[in-house]
């Protein structure tokens, strides 16, 4: 009798053993004990979403900037806001033109021709514009680009304009459209621009709102 407890004491010890040390894994893996796979999940999730946006066949295009953004983002740069630097012969198969003013430095060059120029895409080329920063956004109000609605605020950094042929407004403004980035899995590694970025393309792939 005292032999066999005996053995039952050294089975339970065994198991102890290898069941503690699973569970302690176990905890470890899901509560970012290993941060590298969680980088990668998220990285993973980020990709998705950018994917869904290449599959609207847009144009999206960076102005007198780098794209910036996952690696299988569809993203071209241009460097003058005119027939000959847009080029859109060349991407007259695309569904949709967005273009992004990224000004997140305040250093974003516009003139009035520029605004002008910008305008025509937004009204008679059925562009999206994508405005990020502070600089310029009461410019691009008296330019007709955005509506200065009930709902701006002063630091607002995230604005998208498009022609609404269904109220026939020139324009309408997506307050702070991507400044919340709860929404983006990426969660640590990005600076403020990049964060900024990663949650525009988030929100352009994942909400059908801003392309009807």
């Amino acid at each position: 009798m005292g032999e066999r407890l005996i053995g039952n004491r050294i089975i339970v010890a065994i198991a102890l053993m290898l069941i503690v040390p699973a569970i302690v894994l176990i905890f470890a893996f899901s509560f970012g004990g290993n941060k590298d796979m969680g980088e990668a999940a998220q990285q993973k999730n980020m990709e998705s979403y950018t994917e869904k946006l290449n599959q609207r066949n847009a144009d999206i295009i960076f102005y007198d900037k780098d794209p910036i953004g996952p690696a299988n983002l569809k993203a071209r740069r241009v460097n003058a806001l005119n027939d000959q630097g847009l080029a859109l012969n060349l991407f007259s198969d695309k569904a949709f033109h967005v273009i992004i003013l990224d000004d997140m430095d305040g250093t974003l060059s516009l003139t009035d021709q520029d605004i002008q120029k910008l305008k025509d895409l937004l009204m008679n080329h059925h562009f999206r514009i994508i405005y990020l920063g502070t600089a310029h956004y009461y410019k691009l109000v008296q330019g007709g680009l955005l509506s200065q609605g009930m709902n701006h605020k002063e630091g607002t950094k995230s604005y998208l304009t498009f022609y609404s042929k269904t109220n026939m407004q020139t324009s309408v403004e997506g307050t702070a459209f991507a400044d919340d980035s709860a929404v983006m899995p990426i969660k640590s590694g990005l600076t403020e621009e990049e964060t900024l970025i990663y949650t525009v393309i988030v929100e352009l792939g994942r909400k059908d709102l801003y392309w009807t």
